[in-house]
This record gives structure tokens, C-alpha cells and sequence, in this order.
């Protein structure tokens, strides 16, 4: 009885140490990881604005060349020469949730640049949705009357691209959320130059 109190003291003790030690990382690393975090998504903003930048500066790139505006729990980065807008939208995919942003040109409508931050799909079908070359196909294409991804063989429309080939659901599932933050962002962007919040 003795050794078993024992060794449960000592499994205890452990796990107080352990986790101690844990959170004590966490809490130094979670700096970083935002730090990190903010890189990212400001990078993926400079790059869909054709802004050029490097790590050491991306902080005053940023600033200098990205206005933010917040309006109805929209966030909106407007590059101050071309004023063209990005804002992040999300979903679910298949496998897991995508997280994006999108920029639009000047007429809030016109797609200038599509990238995807966070995907689970599967890689070579519903992971395509992240590749670059796919991405393309975004451009010049317009949100208006509703953005649609499709298996159709007919000539695509100015809002219309094709769907990836083999992943039907996911282009589905990305044309569905799409659409639906596209319209909420209008809303909320279409609020904010109501209100004289754009300057």
C-alpha cells in the first residue's frame, strides 16, 4: 500500500511538473506565434496588392501602403493608391476549414486575387482549391449576381470558373461560403461609406 501511495505521489508530482513546464512555454512562445500569425496574413495582403517587401520591413510596408477599416465585424485592408480591398472569409470544407482572403478591385465586385491560408482538403482533388494556378482562374471574374464554380462545359460567364475536376464538394462548399461573406462584407463595406468611416 506504501509504494502504490508512493508511486501515485510521484505520477503527481510529475504531471504538476510537466504541465508547469508547458504552460510556462506557452506563455513565452505566444509572442511569437502571433507575431507569426500577423506575418502571415499581412504578407498574404501585400502579395495580393502586388506590394513588394521582405520580412525585415513587412511591418512598414504594411502601414505605409494598407489602410484598415473595421465595420460590423468585417475588418477590410484597402491599399491607399489603388483602393483595392481584402477581407478574410471562411468555411468548411470537406475535411476541415478553409480560411482565405479575397481582394477585390475598386468596384467591390471585380476579383483582383484569391489566396487560401488554412485547407485540409485532399491533396491533388479538393487540395487544389489551394494551388496557385487554380487560384488564377479567380481573377477578373466578378461576385455579382453570384459567384458560381461549376462542371458546366458551355463557355464561362464573367462570375462563373470551372470546378476542380474530382472535387465537386468542395468547389461547391467554397462557392456557397464565398458568396455568402461576399455579402455580408458588401453589406458591412457599403455601411462603412455610408457612415463616412472611409477616409
Amino acid at each position: 500500500m506504501k509504494d502504490r501511495l508512493k508511486l501515485l505521489l510521484f505520477v503527481l508530482v510529475l504531471a504538476f511538473i510537466t504541465s508547469g513546464v508547458l504552460l510556462s512555454v506557452e506563455a513565452l512562445t505566444a509572442d511569437r506565434i502571433q507575431a507569426n500569425q500577423d506575418a502571415k496574413i499581412k504578407s498574404a495582403i501585400l502579395d495580393a496588392h502586388d506590394l513588394e517587401y521582405n520580412f525585415g520591413n513587412i511591418n512598414e510596408v504594411f502601414e505605409a501602403e494598407i489602410d484598415v477599416y473595421t465595420s460590423e465585424g468585417w475588418t477590410f485592408y484597402v491599399n491607399s493608391e489603388t483602393n483595392y480591398v481584402t477581407f478574410e472569409f471562411s468555411g468548411g470544407g470537406v475535411w476541415g476549414p478553409i480560411e482565405g482572403i479575397l481582394t477585390l478591385q475598386s468596384d467591390f465586385e471585380t476579383i483582383q486575387d484569391v489566396t487560401i491560408l488554412q485547407q485540409e482538403e485532399t491533396p491533388g482533388l479538393g487540395g487544389v482549391i489551394a494551388e496557385r494556378p487554380y487560384l488564377n482562374t479567380f481573377v477578373g471574374k466578378k461576385m455579382v449576381p453570384q459567384f458560381e464554380i461549376n462542371k458546366d462545359p458551355a463557355p464561362n460567364a464573367d462570375y462563373e470558373i470551372d470546378a476542380i475536376v474530382g472535387a465537386t464538394n468542395t468547389s461547391k462548399r467554397v462557392e456557397d461560403f464565398l458568396n455568402r461573406d461576399y455579402l455580408d462584407a458588401k453589406e458591412a463595406w457599403e455601411s462603412l461609406n455610408e457612415s463616412g468611416g472611409l477616409q
